[in-house]
């Protein structure tokens, strides 16, 4: 296992560094749930400090405001990250979308008493959350080997939830130690400037992928590419099969669409890959996560931990939870039970968790007349302990598994749009359900939960019917998977294409030869 881990280092390496926009993202999404509900944001922007949770209408729709324009601006840089990975690289098409966060970043740091310019950072923030979201999921499968891709890959969620986990954490430190005033929550808007920092300056460090080397005709860039990554030398036979693999299923892709992109989307084979991919992340945003997630201490104040430091508590909790089962999911699960089986019994398990979350809040709603004692009931400890449970499910399935899924069912030629229109179906829906929870958590209060259970239910007939299991295959073997290429068909491709690259050595050893001899 150590020698494994040391000769796949540089593949951590480039995780760990392009990751950070996914931990961004997961901080983006804790830090403002938990700055909306603190009194010195609420004072300097002119909203009610009376009321918890969303009993304010005023406060609701502030909230949902700052939280969905954020995912508003991902969904537009999801798009425009599909066709930017395409053009300029994965490497550098990151570089601009982080610089683009960091401006955003440091817009809302600067406001003061004016809500439009939080609402202006949170969208130019979005623009590089989403785009580097489109595109770090496929600038680490391009370069992770296919025994530990699902480890790998699904370190983009626990990127996230260690994110949101630290602002989560941080904020209840903050409304602890630092006094009611503009500081008490500029600290935790302005902390994510450094993350964003340490990628940008990261990301000058890393090779392209090779695989998008590879397409654009640069061959001898791909193998040295793929070489460091590997930490192999060019000419050692890895290398060669996984370049001639690379190389067969790319020439297959031009041949069976004379070169036209956009025919390969309505393939067969790839229309079944784009409308699963679709699907999957729409589900994952109805799974009810993203509600608890953007708004975790408004929510546990709706159940009954009314005192705003209890919540933040709780809501740190949460986050702990998420990031612990995250963690033990990647390193023992996903690569052992696979994709499909995770997310059968993910989907199963918090269906049973919204059903009994609702039950629970209709027949047990919480007192408001305990409120200013800051007492906690038996039945909202009970809620509590329901959605620790439900997060525990999520993150041994719907958290990393989807995009997984995702970075790797493509060809080569398609995946950059392939993630692109992942990314942005997540961000879309995103945007839907942070928009509504608010609203529907005022107005149908314990339904909310019923609904989001349905949704799972719906989320584990479809994993049974249409995900299909991809555990241990190449990126390569996928077209075989889903029957863009036939078995034998991709063997022949990849014995031709060893065969070119055995003779183009030999050719390479044959001029040098003179020239050693002089």
């Amino acid at each position: 296992m150590p020698s494994k881990f040391f000769k796949n280092r540089r593949v951590y390496l480039l995780t760990s560094v392009a990751y950070m926009g996914s931990l961004l993202f997961g901080y983006d999404t804790g830090v403002m749930g938990s700055v909306l509900s603190l009194k010195a944001f609420k004072q300097d922007f002119g909203l009610p400090t009376d009321s918890s949770g969303f009993a304010s209408s005023r406060n609701a729709y502030v909230s949902s405001n700052v939280v969905s324009l954020l995912t508003a601006g991902c969904f537009f840089g999801a798009i425009a990250a599909a066709f930017l990975n395409e053009r300029f690289g994965r490497r550098y098409s990151l570089m601009f979308f982080s610089v683009i966060f960091l401006i955003g970043a440091a817009v809302q740091t600067a406001a003061h008493h004016e809500i439009g310019m939080v609402y202006a950072g949170r969208v130019i923030a979005g623009l590089g959350i989403g785009g580097m979201s489109s595109i770090t999921p496929v600038f680490v499968s391009e370069n992770a080997p296919p025994e530990v891709r699902g480890r790998i890959a699904g370190l983009f969620q626990e990127f996230l939830v260690i994110g949101s986990t630290f602002a989560y954490w941080l904020d209840y430190g903050v409304s602890l130690h630092i006094p009611v005033s503009t500081k008490q929550w500029r600290v935790p808007v302005a902390i994510q400037l450094i993350p964003g920092g340490i990628m940008l300056i990261g990301l000058f460090l890393l090779k392209e992928s090779p695989r998008w080397l590879m397409k654009k005709g640069r061959h001898s860039e791909a193998a040295e590419s793929l070489a460091h990554i590997r930490c192999e030398s060019v000419d050692s036979p890895d290398v060669v099969k996984e370049l001639a693999e690379i190389r067969a299923a790319i020439e297959e892709e031009l041949n069976a669409t004379e070169g036209v992109t956009w025919r390969e989307c309505i393939l067969p084979g790839n229309r079944y890959r784009f409308i699963t991919g679709f699907v999957l992340m729409f589900w994952q945003q109805f799974s009810g996560t993203n509600s608890i997630g953007y708004y975790a201490p408004q929510i546990f104040q709706t159940i009954g931990v009314s005192k705003n430091n209890a919540s933040l508590f709780a809501t740190g909790v949460y986050g702990t939870v998420k990031v612990i089962t995250t963690g033990i999911f990647l390193i023992i699960g996903i690569d052992f039970v696979g994709r499909k089986k995770s997310l059968m019994a993910g989907a199963a398990w918090m269906a049973a968790m919204m059903f009994i979350i609702g039950a629970v809040l209709a027949t047990h709603p919480p007192d408001p007349t305990t409120a200013s004692t800051g007492s906690v009931s038996k039945a909202s400890i009970a809620m509590v302990a329901m959605i620790y449970l439900y997060v525990i499910g999520y993150s041994a399935s719907w958290g990393p598994v989807p995009w997984v899924y995702l970075s790797e069912i493509f060809p080569t030629r398609l995946r950059a749009y392939g993630v692109g229109m992942g990314a942005a179906t997540q961000w879309l829906f995103n945007f839907v359900i942070t928009k509504i929870t608010p609203e529907a958590i005022n107005h149908i209060g314990w339904k909310t939960f019923l609904m989001f259970g349905i949704f799972c239910v719906c989320m584990c007939i479809f994993a049974f019917f249409f995900i299909k299991e991809t555990k241990g295959r190449t990126l390569e073997d996928m077209d075989v998977l889903f029957g863009a290429v036939s078995a034998a068909q991709r063997a022949q491709d990849v014995e031709r294409s060893i065969a070119v690259e055995n003779k183009t050595m030999e050719l390479e050893e044959r001029e040098g030869a003179p020239e050693e001899s002089k």
